[in-house]
């Protein structure tokens, strides 16, 4: 009987650390996206020293999520995101209207990683 209590309190345990790993996550992508929002935002206002600040302020971010996520399943795709957040970084710097897309590719992106961290019964079996 005692094993069953402690097979079911794992459980729970592992059940509750993977929803806080999804809330996580959201989190910080959801965080990320209003960053790349205030990144178009300010180069379309023309404020280019603050467009490369949200920049580098993404940039952050994502390193934070790099270095606390030990469960990212796809490190090809953690490093198409990294590569987005470059050309955002090199295109505000360079003021390029290039900029919209490597945004616009970031956002799907990373709408992409949140759904990959999202449990389902088809990612479980």
């Amino acid at each position: 009987m005692n094993r069953l209590i402690v097979s079911v309190i794992i459980l729970a345990a592992l059940a509750a650390g993977c929803f806080y790993s999804v809330y996580v996550t959201s989190d910080f992508t959801h965080s990320m996206s209003d960053c790349i929002d205030n990144i178009e935002q300010s180069f379309t206002d023309g404020d280019d020293e603050q467009a490369v600040k949200y920049a580098e302020e993404l940039h952050d971010q994502w390193d934070k999520i790099l270095h606390y996520s030990i469960l990212i399943n796809d490190l090809g795709h953690a490093m198409e995101i990294t590569s987005c957040i470059a050309e955002i970084s090199s295109f505000a710097e360079e003021g390029n209207d290039e900029l919209y897309a490597a945004c616009d590719r970031a956002q799907a992106q990373l709408e992409l990683f949140r759904e990959m961290q999202t449990p389902t019964l088809w990612k479980i079996l």
